[in-house]
């Protein structure tokens, strides 16, 4: 690797860690719903192009192309370094038109200086004509290959270290690396060759890289979406998706650049559509080789997760990376190949155009098909055709590059649809899908894949709601237990709930549980998912035909944002059961949404959060407890059968009193559909409810002690959790929530139920490991089946 080559992969490392750390940053104040996405996106892309195109005669009449570089670089890196304390000034926006000047403010400034740094790189580098086309293959297959790399950088190193802002600051450090190099070694610039004509917007070169833009970008988003659907939705899913695309695209061009000597800059056009032609075969035998690999009857319908036992973090990864490049490497390859190609096949037409003009227009032709390719494989095919047919159009668009090339000659053309029209048959008809399995409900919004299953369960039929590939709730009792004692606990503890929120709806059982409280009179709920009521349909035996509840008011919007800009309280609030394992999720887990969540509570008011003692360590454990009790004066905590139902308030809890005022006696306190909700989750009297409390306020302190909360700038268990997803149950964890000195603190007449739930609980922890999901199923079917009181 060559010393300029070494240069622009730093700036793409660096830029790829800015756009990763931004969009965290953003996310917080937009929302991460599918508006706020697609502002962050449109204005990133759009500024990327915007800079290429512009700067491209700023590059060509430059005197010391260098010194420009470098200033672009360091500007980058005072720019990434300051905006987090920028983004500090402003709290959460609701206001369109707000949230857009925001995103404009904070990304354009940057993202055109990014732009403006490819024909400058172009203008580095190119010595004279008969080397510019493997200069631009080198150049930009180095960026891209850093950029990979800054994949991983950022979510397995820099932001785990040092938070948010500590990885913008050693991304900052990158680009001032890169720009001291810059001025080192390339300053001897050859002389720039004269000039004058504009290169063309409209050609036949140009239409096809957009086109392939488009796919490309297309391709990420609908095969990202069917990858994590097998591997999991972690940061380190997506980390590796990304990088094996992006390592793809650099290899590729840096693999057309070792190709040998023929004809420089007059075999672009050639090659160009040969790419083309070429992507939708490539891509269709790599899904082909998937599918295979995975033993799928189909790759569009609804996927599961992989999670082998028995194997570690380096083969896991390992099986998620093979998984990627069955998937995405084909394409990639032609891409990286493409773009280059498309700025030989320019210069072919154009010759006495300016170089940094043409780099900047194929690159912003190639940045505005990708901006609307992404979005319009999000917004619009994903949901409308699915994935299948979402890879049909796209690969179409590739087919549609090459035939603009060369519209006369249609040999190539029709010989590459024939090529690619026999893994598609294969992949459209599809294999034997398993007779267990029955899929009620699959659908595709911009943000996730939602699907329902039923499956014989014993003498049960038992059905599974999945988000992307993972199961996220079922109909067994002890997840009938888990959701509604968060609905039910948090009530308990209020003397009059009359306004509720829950944010997540999942299959919603959780607020179906809260329409059993007889005082309440409105219920909120804040869904991300816009395919995610249609699920929860499947479910309206178990959440009480919640979505047709005259008193729902159901928004579809992200929870966390809604909440934070919302000037209404509520007497309780609680969220669905939502893992911090999966990427974006540990916001939900971040102390300054707990304080948001007390903030909104009316006097008096109460809420809940779950907890799962399960694919988390002692130590991720801890750190929920320790960001719960800072957030709220007064906390308990319940066991359910191997998760915690955290309790948090800013008054005293004043749980027994509460329950007086409901029950009239302790024997029978709840009537009607209550008691049958709570019967049916193995629950029958008050003092069955109350064995099940675990930790009190100070219990939980001492537990935590010394443990940081977690905040914004470190979001750990987004980086920890994944790592502890094969770890299984919390053992350590249920051990102390089972210890038998905090049954003396319970009321006496519970106190028989309270030592039986606890040697259940022993007895499951005394499993061998090999054995423990056999034992944890025994022991949530045991402690369901407990006499009533």
């Amino acid at each position: 690797m060559r010393k300029s080559d070494l240069l622009f992969f730093l700036t793409g490392a660096a830029a790829l860690v800015y756009e990763t750390v931004w969009i965290r940053l953003l996310a917080r104040l937009l929302g991460s719903d599918a508006g706020a996405l697609a502002v962050v996106l449109a204005i990133f892309m759009g500024g990327l192009g915007l800079g290429a195109w512009a700067f491209g005669g700023v590059a060509r009449r430059s005197a010391r192309p260098a010194l420009l570089f470098a200033a672009l670089e360091i500007g980058l890196g005072l720019w990434a370094a300051l905006s987090p304390s920028l983004l500090a000034l402003a709290g959460p926006l609701e206001n369109p038109v707000a949230r857009f000047s925001l995103v404009a403010a904070l990304l354009l400034p940057p993202t055109l200086a990014m732009g403006a740094t490819f024909p400058l790189m172009g203008r580095l580098v190119i010595r004279d004509d008969s080397s510019a086309d493997r200069e631009v293959c080198a150049f930009y297959g180095a960026n891209t290959l850093g950029a990979a790399c800054g994949a991983l950088l950022g979510p397995l190193v820099l932001m785990p270290a040092l938070g948010l802002s500590g990885a913008l600051y050693a991304a900052a450090g990158l680009d001032a690396l890169a720009a001291a190099g810059v001025i080192c070694w390339l300053s001897a610039n050859a002389p720039q060759v004269a000039r004058h004509r504009p290169a063309p917007w409209l050609s036949a070169p140009l239409a096809a890289t957009f086109l392939l833009g488009f796919c490309g970008l297309g391709l990420e988003v609908i095969l990202a979406r069917l990858l994590i659907s097998v591997t999991g939705a972690s940061v380190y899913a997506y980390s590796i998706v990304l990088f094996v695309f992006l390592a793809g695209i650099g290899l590729g061009s840096r693999k057309l650049a070792s190709l040998p000597d023929t004809s420089p800059w007059q075999a672009g056009r050639k090659t160009l559509r040969l790419m083309a032609l070429a992507l939708p075969a490539a891509t269709l035998l790599g899904l082909l080789a998937l599918r295979w690999q995975l033993g799928e009857a189909s790759l569009f319908g609804a996927l599961s997760n992989r999670a082998p036992g028995g194997v570690g973090l380096v083969r896991l990864w390992s099986m998620h990376a093979l998984f990627a490049i069955l998937a995405l490497l084909g394409p990639a390859l032609c891409l990286g190949a493409a773009l280059p190609s498309a700025v030989a096949a320019c210069a072919a037409d154009s010759p006495s155009a300016a170089r940094e003009s043409l780099l900047g227009r194929v690159f912003a032709c190639n940045t505005a098909g990708g901006l609307c390719g992404s979005v319009v494989a999000a917004f619009l095919l994903l949901g409308s055709l699915g994935p299948g047919g979402a890879l049909a159009v796209l690969l179409g668009c590739a087919w549609l590059a090459g035939l603009v090339l060369k519209p006369r000659q249609l040999g190539a053309p029709l010989g590459a649809l024939a090529l690619a029209l026999i893994p598609a048959g294969i992949l459209s008809a599809g294999g034997t899908a398993s007779p267990d399995v029955e899929v009620l409900y699959l659908e595709h919004d911009s943000l996730a894949t939602i699907s329902v299953e039923a499956r014989d369960d014993g003498p049960t039929r038992l059905r599974s709601l999945r988000v992307n590939g993972k199961i996220v709730a079922t109909t067994a009792a002890v997840d009938l237990r888990l959701q509604r004692l968060l609905g039910y606990l948090p009530g308990f503890y209020h003397p009059r709930v009359e306004r509720a929120l829950v944010i997540g709806l999942g299959t919603g059982m959780t607020a179906g549980a809260l329409l059993d409280l007889q005082s309440l009179e409105h219920l909120d709920i804040f869904e991300i998912s816009s395919a995610m009521p249609g699920a929860a349909r499947h479910f309206s035996a178990e959440n009480g035909s919640v979505l047709d509840d005259p008193r729902l008011q159901l928004a579809t919007c992200d929870g966390r944002h809604a909440l934070a800009t919302s000037s209404e309280r509520w007497d309780l609030i609680t969220s669905d059961p939502i893992h911090p394992w999966t990427r974006g999720s540990s916001d939900l887990y971040a102390l300054e949404h707990f304080e948001s969540m007390a903030a909104h509570l009316a006097p008096g008011g109460v809420a809940s959060q779950w907890l799962p003692l399960y694919q988390l360590s002692l130590e991720d454990v801890k750190t929920v407890l320790a960001t719960w009790t800072a957030a709220f004066e007064h906390t308990a905590a319940w066991l359910t059968a191997y998760d915690l139902a955290l309790i948090g308030s800013g008054e005293a809890l004043q749980l027994d009193r509460a329950m007086g005022l409901k029950m009239g006696h302790e024997k029978t306190p709840w009537q009607g559909d209550m008691a049958l909700h709570l019967a049916q989750a193995g629950v029958g009297s008050w003092n069955e409810l109350a064995a099940l409390e675990v930790a009190r306020d100070g219990d939980l302190r001492a537990y935590c002690a010394g443990v940081e909360p977690m905040r914004d700038n470190r979001p750990v268990l987004e980086f920890r959790a994944p790592l502890s997803f094969l770890a299984g149950y919390s053992r350590e964890v249920l051990a102390w929530a089972g210890r038998g000195k905090f049954v003396a603190n319970l009321p006496a007449a519970c106190r028989p139920r309270a030592r039986e739930v606890r040697a259940l609980l022993d007895e499951f922890l005394a499993a061998p490991p090999g054995s423990l999901g056999t034992a944890a199923r025994e022991y949530g079917n045991r402690l369901l089946a407990l006499p009533p009181l």
